[in-house]
């Protein structure tokens, strides 16, 4: 009887000081939304231009983000916008030509001392692609999403 207290009573303590109480979680932390930590959505810009020259793949010695830009010519001057790795690849992929006109969406940063167009949508050829969520994080490829929409329905082309 003696060793079953000895045993059983500190047994029994441990159990109680290391049981936690186990809360639900609230809808507050599910709610939490994560964003990219260069893009604020707050800060987008809409530029419409026509596009001066189209690289695919961006080279280190360019200094330049990596992946695919469209130099696009504005009222205002010339704007990098940079499209992500994905943009140009695959099925409903971009196709831009240099001359076309685009309307580009996103937030300026400067990257590598250069100011960048962080895209997140591209307007072209009459169609509407989606390169980045709406927090800013690259979509794993372009998303075609239909028809643009034209001046008379909130569009600038």
């Amino acid at each position: 009887m003696k060793w079953q207290v000895k045993v059983l009573g500190p047994l029994a303590l441990a159990l109680c000081v290391f049981a936690v109480p186990i809360h639900a979680q609230t809808s507050a932390a599910r709610t939490k939304t994560v964003a990219h930590p260069w893009y604020d959505a707050s800060r987008e810009v809409t530029l419409t231009g026509t596009v001066t020259s189209v690289l695919k793949t961006a080279t280190a010695e360019m200094k330049m983000l990596g992946g695919a830009h469209l130099i696009v010519q504005t009222k205002s001057g010339s704007v990098d916008a940079s499209l992500g790795g994905f943009a140009m690849q695959g099925k409903g992929a971009l196709s831009v030509n240099e001359g076309e006109r685009v309307q580009v969406t996103g937030v300026v940063k400067v990257v590598k001392g250069k100011e960048v167009l962080l895209t997140r949508l591209v307007q072209a050829n009459g169609h509407q692609y989606v390169l980045r969520n709406e927090h800013g994080f690259l979509i794993g490829h372009a998303a075609h999403s239909g028809p643009a929409k034209s001046e008379a329905e909130g569009g600038q082309l």
